[in-house]
């Protein structure tokens, strides 16, 4: 499963958002914010990948 980590109003997570659409990519999509105070280990995974891109979204962890 493929979650992607967003914010609103965010060029990058729109447009990666649509490209999974039109390639028939299934995804969970995250509110970014969940990065900040992880509730599971997908958010954990997220937080250490954000960490490593410089907290750039969007952050995808593949699971």
């Amino acid at each position: 499963m493929k979650y992607i980590y967003t914010a609103p109003d965010c060029p990058k997570c729109e447009s990666l958002k649509k490209k999974y659409r039109a390639e028939g990519i299934q995804f969970v999509e995250r509110n970014a914010d969940r990065i900040k105070q992880p509730e599971d280990g997908i958010d954990q995974e997220a937080l250490v990948l954000a960490s490593m891109q410089n907290m750039e979204l969007p952050v995808e962890v593949n699971i």
